[in-house]
């Protein structure tokens, strides 16, 4: 099967993409975490003795139990991108809505920071977070205050 042109993604399908790349990332780290921790852990128990053991043991447990809360947290995030359709279209703000407003881009979904897609950038934050609360609900040619910024939505998608 041959594929056909290449489709051009939208603003918002090119940020949620790349929310799940920094995802898959994040959860590819922890797990190489984890297994790191596993493996020290072991050496240190097959070259060690004693209290150095005990120590050194308990510090790798810990890094693993980091590594596991790291892990199940992203794997949280990622259930909540799942549940994003980047192609859905929105007029009212809510989980998945890309909003642009008069201090910038917004995508409602994780709690990613800013990120760079070409020349334009985007807050991505998730729907619960602060501003979040405040946008969702919003609808093109709202405005509000946060933070004693005034805002005005200029579209929802």
């Amino acid at each position: 099967m041959g594929k056909g042109p290449k489709q051009i993604m939208s603003f918002k399908q090119e940020l949620h993409e790349k929310c799940r790349q920094l995802l898959a990332e994040r959860i590819e780290r922890a797990q190489q975490l984890i297994e790191q921790a596993q493996e020290a852990a072991e050496l240190e128990s097959k070259s060690s003795a004693g209290d150095k053991y005990e120590t050194g043991r308990a510090m790798m447990l810990i890094e693993r139990e980091n590594a596991e809360g790291q892990l199940q947290e992203a794997l949280k995030l990622k259930k909540v991108m799942d549940q994003i359709h980047p192609n859905r279209k929105t007029s009212i703000a809510e989980l998945g809505s890309l909003l642009q407003t008069s201090a910038g881009y917004y995508y409602l979904s994780i709690s990613m920071g800013k990120i760079l897609i070409g020349d334009k950038e985007a807050f991505v934050l998730s729907p619960v977070s602060p501003l979040g609360q405040f946008l969702v609900g919003k609808k093109a040619g709202d405005s509000f205050s946060f933070n004693s910024r005034p805002l005005n939505i200029l579209a929802v998608e």
